[in-house]
Formats: structure tokens, C-alpha cells, sequence
């Protein structure tokens, strides 16, 4: 990306100071975040030349760095009218359906219409969803206006299962991204009748579905009454760390800094990033509780810090017969990160879609897999050129 020609002398130096400062607390703590090796006096003098080899250009830092033009959540509660809106899902899985679906472009519009970026979508369970789940509140999500088609949004063996299900291949086709998503714990989830006595009241379940309706001021109130946990949506930054706490605290503007977080969840900053896949070592029959067939369990990802992701895998189980391992990484082989999540993340879906290439590999859920090691090495080698050569 060039710069601009009109930029104002000394404008270069200006817009890196003020990012360094604002987002991530002073230049010290912005090489830190990047893992850019300069300390002291030899850091300022390193500033610009780490930033254009790292983004392109300056221009480029700024617009990774821009503020988001997203409503925040209580800003969306509080609001008069709320912009927070109803609909039904047959389950909540954000992880794979990073988005809201529209059978039609109509449809997709008179939510658009109606809402603006940063909205929060209340879901509650119906049609396939679980006992359990059925007509209670046990998610909500925030929508960007960010529109495309619904694979763009979805975890590759995900949509594949969709598309090969009759009953749901090619409807909710009409995608709003989603940027974050809170799961309702099962302690505190409403009946949705109990929740929008209002939006609820003519029963018009079908009509809710397939469009959604906006919430009065009382009922989307009643969010601050569920108690929340964030958790990951699919072709977001992941989440570090999260715990359950009540809406009034978890939907709290985060902290600013190299890392988004609050007390309740910690998330990776933008930036550059690596690919990963990590492999479980030990003895994958007895883990899988079936014969693996000489194939192996594998994670594909991005991150910062690809060791550091292995190590918190590591931290959620005991010691025992199983660890993870990093099987390949950028930094093990000395690749550069890549600029930005984006280019990351179109890195990371290339690996998906190969990893999910049956009878070689398959999705064993979330990011992780079961493949012939051929599959994966063809996967890591993907999913680096379509990093490479990304383009917004």
C-alpha cells in the first residue's frame, strides 16, 4: 500500500506515536506485543522501519488499528430505541456460525434496515435444538452490517455438513457477520416468553425465525438479569481465557491495550500473526476410544505466539499420557507473521477445508482434526499461500 502523497511531514511519526499510546500503552509495550527485539535507546530509532516492515506502511498500521464503528453492547441495551433484536436458532454454536442467516436478500435487508453495526442479537433455542434449550434464552451475539454469503461466516466442516443435510442445504444463505457471542449459562436462562413478553406475544414463531424483531426497552433489559460467558466466534481473534460472570459485568467496555480484556475474558489484539497446528502426542486410539487408523489429531490455527497457544492447550488437561505439541509454526521455520488477522485467518480456513478432506482427514469439532499426516503437511503448505497472497 503506498502512502499518501499528501500526507503532512512528520504525520508518519505522529500517527505511530499516538496508536503506540492509545492502544497499547507506550512504544515499549507496542514491541513487546510484536515481539519486535528492540529495548532502550535502540528502540526509537528502529520505530518507523518495524512498523512499515511488519504492516506495509504506516497507512496500513492505522487502518489495522482504527477504532471499531461498533455500537458497545450496553450502548446497545441503553439505547432508545435498544438495538437489540430476537430470533431463534436450533442450537448455539458461534464457534462454527460466525454470522446471522437470512433466507433472502429481503429478509437480510429489513434487518440491516433496522438495526445499526455493533446490534445484539438475543437467540433462543427452537426446532433441533435440545430439550433443554428449546424456547430458552441461551445466546447472544453482536452483528457488524457486514453482509456475504454464509460460507464466508462458517467453519469449512460445518458448512459442508449443511450443505449436505436436505432439510438445511441452501437456506440461511444471506449472512450478517458476527463479532463476538455470549453464552447464556444454564442456571440463568429464560423462557423467551418470560424474556419478550412483547415480541412474543402473537406467538408468530415462524415469523420471528426466519426475520427476527427488535426488543422494547424493558425486554432487552432483561438481558442484565442472564449471567454471560464470551466465547469464540468463528473467523474472530480467539479468546485466551473467559469466565461467567453477570451481563452487567461481561458486557463492560474492555480494557484498551496490546490484549482485549476485562476481568472476565482475555482476547488476542490484533496485529500480525502466525499459523499453527498443533499434533497431540500419546496414543490416539485410546484418546479417540476407536481405531485412528494411523491418522492424527491435529489443531489448526493463528496466534501471536503459537507456543504460547500450545501451552495453554496443555494447562487445560492433566498431566497424563497426552500433551500437544507444535507440529509446524511460523517461527519454527522462520516464517515472518502475517500482517494482519485477516491475512491469518484466510491462512487458517485454507488449512480447515483441507483437514476436512474425507477419507483422509475429517473435523473432530472446533479446530481440531483427525488426518493422515500427508493431508496436514498439504494443509500447513495451503494455508500459508492463501496467507501469503491475501488481499482486502
Amino acid at each position: 500500500m503506498s502512502e499518501s502523497p499528501n500526507y503532512a511531514q512528520g504525520g508518519d511519526a505522529q500517527a505511530i506515536r499516538r496508536i503506540a499510546n492509545d492502544y497499547y500503552g507506550g512504544y515499549a509495550e507496542m514491541f513487546a506485543a510484536h515481539g519486535w527485539p528492540e529495548r532502550g535507546n535502540k528502540l526509537m530509532p528502529s520505530v518507523q522501519a518495524r512498523v512499515v516492515d511488519t504492516y506495509g506502511s504506516v497507512r496500513a498500521f492505522e487502518e489495522a488499528h482504527k477504532e471499531s464503528d461498533l455500537m458497545f453492547p450496553m450502548e446497545a441495551i441503553k439505547s432508545d430505541p435498544p438495538n437489540v433484536w430476537l430470533t431463534s436458532f436450533y442450537g448455539f454454536k458461534p464457534e462454527e456460525w460466525g454470522f446471522l442467516g437470512f433466507a433472502d436478500e429481503s429478509r437480510r435487508q429489513g434487518f440491516i434496515n433496522g438495526s445499526k453495526p455493533g446490534v445484539l442479537v438475543v437467540i433462543y433455542g427452537a426446532g433441533e435444538a435440545s430439550k433443554d434449550e428449546l424456547y430458552k434464552v441461551i445466546g447472544v451475539q453482536q452483528c457488524s452490517h457486514k453482509i456475504g454469503n454464509a460460507e464466508q461466516f462458517m467453519f469449512p466442516p460445518a458448512w459442508d455438513a449443511k450443505e449436505k443435510d436436505p432439510h438445511r442445504a441452501g437456506r440461511w444463505n444471506y449472512g450478517v457477520k458476527a463479532t463476538r457471542a455470549w453464552r447464556v449459562t444454564p442456571e440463568t436462562r429464560m423462557n423467551v416468553l418470560d424474556f419478550a413478553p412483547e415480541a412474543t406475544k402473537s406467538k408468530a414463531w415462524q415469523h420471528i425465525g426466519s426475520r427476527g424483531v427488535p426488543l422494547s426497552q424493558a425486554e432487552a433489559a432483561n438481558i442484565l438479569k442472564l449471567d454471560l460467558q464470551e466465547v469464540d466466534v468463528y473467523g474472530q481473534n480467539p479468546i485466551i481465557g473467559s469466565l461467567a460472570g453477570t451481563a452487567q459485568e461481561i458486557l463492560a467496555p474492555s480494557k484498551a491495550g496490546p490484549v482485549s480484556q476485562n476481568s472476565f475474558v482475555t482476547r488476542e489484539s490484533e496485529g500480525p500473526k502466525h499459523l499453527y497446528i498443533l499434533a497431540l502426542q500419546g496414543d490416539t486410539d485410546a484418546f479417540l476410544g476407536r481405531p485412528a487408523n494411523g491418522q492424527i489429531i491435529v489443531k489448526a490455527g493463528f496466534s501471536k505466539s503459537p507456543q504460547t497457544r500450545c501451552a495453554d492447550h496443555n494447562k487445560a488437561i492433566p498431566k497424563c499420557a497426552f500433551r500437544w505439541e507444535v507440529l509446524h509454526s511460523g517461527p519454527k521455520y522462520g516464517i515472518n507473521p502475517y500482517p494482519s488477522s485477516d491475512h491469518a485467518k484466510s491462512g487458517e480456513r485454507a488449512m480447515q477445508k483441507i483437514l476436512c478432506q474425507k477419507p483422509k482427514g475429517c473435523s473432530l469439532g472446533g479446530e481440531f482434526f483427525l488426518a493422515e499426516s500427508g493431508l496436514v503437511q498439504e494443509a500447513w503448505d495451503k494455508g500459508n499461500h492463501a496467507a501469503k497472497v491475501f488481499k482486502k
